[in-house]
């Protein structure tokens, strides 16, 4: 958490499905000269402890709920990405003390392509590995293929989601648990949440591709979102699903500067 003396705002950044709080590092680095924010593991992530089983979005959203009553913050404002999506719409439609959410590719209708490009990536998390450099390389990998740059922060992000055990690397996270977690984007209730937000929303939807000129969620999948929450604003931007998060997106956080300025 970064405190700011000036503001009585507390920007809170919500990670996605197999990330960590790491994750959002290049927007909160950006936006802690201006307001209190945090970023966490959520559960079952990092060093946090592990979902209860079974677990869904309602279970991350509950925890949210809990930390904000505890920090006291009445002017909280949420930023979540992918998974972080549905947490961020779910907790908006809950909690008076949030005031505007900001969308980072995420709290859209998932489909069949969302299936196929995530589930995939999952296996990771059962696969024991002989050595951090074997798990980093194949991330560097994955990543690069994707046009994610690598930096220090990716090696940080990297060493947060895994854990060394009799000289063996395993990821922290729980395949099954991380799983179930993933199949109730398919239960959340999309109109039901969306009309529950009466706070003004911005959502950024990236078009680019993941693989075989596909994005992980669909343009057409922000639909219902943009034709049900009250007040919402959207940029389209052709980078992809891990490029907003794990490169710097000075264009887009001046975007959100503005959203978040505006009365």
């Amino acid at each position: 958490m970064t405190e700011h003396p000036e503001s009585d705002v507390l920007l809170i950044f919500i990670h996605g499905l197999t990330g960590n709080y790491l994750q959002m590092h290049h927007f909160q680095n950006h936006f802690k000269d201006k307001y209190n924010t945090l970023s966490y593991d959520l559960s079952g992530r990092g060093d946090s402890t592990k979902q209860k089983d079974p677990t869904d979005i309602s279970q991350h959203s509950e925890d949210l709920l809990e930390m904000m009553e505890s920090l006291g913050y009445d002017n909280v404002i949420l930023a979540g990405y992918s998974m972080g999506g549905y947490i961020a719409i779910d907790v908006a439609g809950r909690s008076s003390k949030v005031k505007k959410v900001v969308l980072l590719d995420g709290g859209g209708e998932a489909d069949e392509n969302t299936s196929g490009l995530v589930l995939p990536s999952l296996g990771r998390l059962e696969k024991t590995f002989e050595s951090r450099d074997e798990y980093l390389e194949m991330m560097k990998h994955s990543y690069g293929a994707m046009g994610v740059e690598w930096s220090e922060v990716m090696d940080r992000v990297i060493d947060h989601e895994i854990t060394q055990a009799e000289g063996k690397v395993t990821h922290k996270s729980d395949y099954g648990l991380t799983k179930q977690d993933f199949e109730s984007f398919y239960d959340f209730p999309y109109e039901e949440a969306y009309k529950k937000v009466q706070v003004p929303a911005y959502l950024i939807i990236c078009t680019g591709p993941i693989k075989d000129d596909t994005a992980l969620f669909s343009r057409e999948g922000y639909d219902k979102m943009l034709a049900t929450i009250k007040d919402i604003d959207s940029t389209v931007k052709h980078i992809n699903h891990y490029e907003i998060v794990f490169n710097k997106q000075e264009d887009l956080n001046e975007k959100i500067e503005k959203f978040l300025d505006e009365e």
